[in-house]
């Protein structure tokens, strides 16, 4: 082979050579361009924080829901997050209005978007203590945004079961719920607790007063279970804000709802006719006149074993007290005589709940309510007037204590009130000021 031949071979297989290089080297371009496209299409996708409010009109279906739609990125765990807006479309009627009212929507969401009033917010689970009392059948974990006032209110009945009678918690409870529906009313109670102001408050209050009717009283209670929640916030949870229910204006119907004493005559009709017809409702008005023992929680929730035969007392365990703490109570004679001779208690299980099912004794205690509505059932038959009370029983016996001169100190003893001003309080507004001077030797006119 000529040297020309060879030359020749040599420089085709470099020419070869070098195209396979072209080749490589267009295709590492291609791959390093794509590589980059991608990596740009990514960081584009992860610095879209918010898909702007638009319109799903279902295909112009008018039976079909629509909605406004906005996704906003929760940059914890780097995803976005939808949000739908049915409120107020089913209510019109054409696409003509739907499309206006959307406009309107998707105009006011992208204003308070882009001014930062809607941003992205953190839900987090919680245990909601609302649920009726057992609850058992109800979910309890719930949904809310992170440091809403719901999740607070929750947190303090939690922190509230610890200090107070179950009967107390349960007023707690019932109370609150009505807060967290009037703030579920004005589109508050996802909000943070600081946005809860005097203002709120008051208007809280007005609307109970003026459609319920609630006395003064009633609406005193809502103050002091609110401004007790609100003082937990500021002192627990270490939240700057001033109290909001400081400065509330008096509200609410003046009204004196305590169950008064029942007249002598009044009482003997109701003797005749519940001591036979209904003896286990009859022991429990003994127990109460005589004792002045509660007839909620503490009456009917006791055992034969807090009976004290010997010394004759009662013991109210502070789990059972309205005020947690245990107390003793003396038996007078007559009630001591009823419960050793006639209903021979002391011959039961002392485990037993004395007020059980089926008239007597027993392992199961009555429904919190039964009582009451077997008495209101024959106060109704006897036509009576609904403010005698099942609870009038107690305040009975304090004014015929009173009337046979028991002092301050014994009746303050007697109802377990803290201290004697609550006594003295207590005897003004039920049995008023007594004086036998005034009564028995009064002077003569002529």
């Amino acid at each position: 082979m000529q040297k020309t031949e060879i030359q020749v071979i040599k420089k085709t297989k470099l020419s070869e050579k070098s195209e396979i290089d072209k080749k490589r080297q267009i295709r590492a371009l291609f791959f390093v361009i794509s590589v980059a496209a991608k990596n740009k299409k990514d960081m584009a996708r992860r610095k879209k924080d918010v898909v702007w409010p638009h319109l799903n009109d279902a295909g112009g279906d008018l039976n079909k829901l629509w909605y406004v739609e906005y996704s906003l990125r929760n940059f914890r765990i780097d995803k976005m997050q939808r949000f739908r807006h049915y409120e107020g479309f089913k209510e019109l009627k054409t696409a003509e209005e739907r499309v206006l009212y959307a406009q309107k929507l998707i105009k006011d969401y992208t204003g308070k978007i882009k001014s930062g009033k809607i941003k992205f917010e953190e839900t987090v689970e919680y245990e909601d203590m609302l649920v009726y009392g057992g609850g058992s059948s109800f979910l309890k974990t719930k949904k809310a945004v992170k440091e809403s006032i719901v999740i607070h209110v929750s947190e303090f009945i939690q922190w509230k079961k610890t200090e107070i009678a179950q009967k107390t918690l349960e007023t707690y409870r019932s109370k609150l719920r009505l807060f967290v529906d009037f703030l579920e009313s004005k589109k508050l109670a996802d909000k943070p607790v600081t946005q809860i102001t005097n203002q709120v408050i008051v208007e809280f209050l007005k609307i109970n007063s003026e459609q319920k009717h609630l006395s003064r009283k009633t609406i005193e209670k809502y103050q002091q279970i609110l401004y007790s929640f609100f003082s937990w916030i500021i002192n627990n949870q270490k939240i700057q804000l001033v109290n909001p229910v400081m400065n509330i204006p008096r509200i609410g119907v003046i009204k004196d709802e305590s169950p008064a004493a029942i007249p002598r005559d009044i009482r003997a009709k109701l003797y005749e006719n519940i001591k036979n017809k209904d003896p286990q409702l009859w022991m429990a008005v003994c127990f109460i006149y005589y004792s002045a023992i509660r007839p909620g929680t503490e009456l009917r929730l006791m055992k034969i074993k807090n009976i004290n035969f010997d010394l004759k007392t009662i013991v109210i365990n502070n789990y059972l007290a309205k005020n947690r703490r245990t107390e003793i109570v003396d038996i007078p004679d007559q009630l001591f005589h009823l419960i050793s001779e006639v209903w021979k208690l002391q011959t039961y299980d002392s485990d037993m709940y004395i007020f059980g099912k089926n008239g007597q004794p027993d392992t199961m205690p009555l429904g919190k309510n039964a009582m009451r509505l077997r008495f209101n059932k024959f106060r109704d038959e006897l036509k009576l007037s609904a403010d005698i009370k099942y609870y009038s029983w107690k305040h009975s016996g304090a004014q015929e204590l009173a009337e046979v001169g028991a002092s301050t100190y014994e009746l303050q003893r007697h109802l377990r009130h803290r201290d004697l001003t609550t006594t003295e309080s207590y005897l003004r507004k039920r049995i008023g000021q007594r004086s036998s001077m005034i009564k028995h030797s009064f002077p003569s006119i002529d």
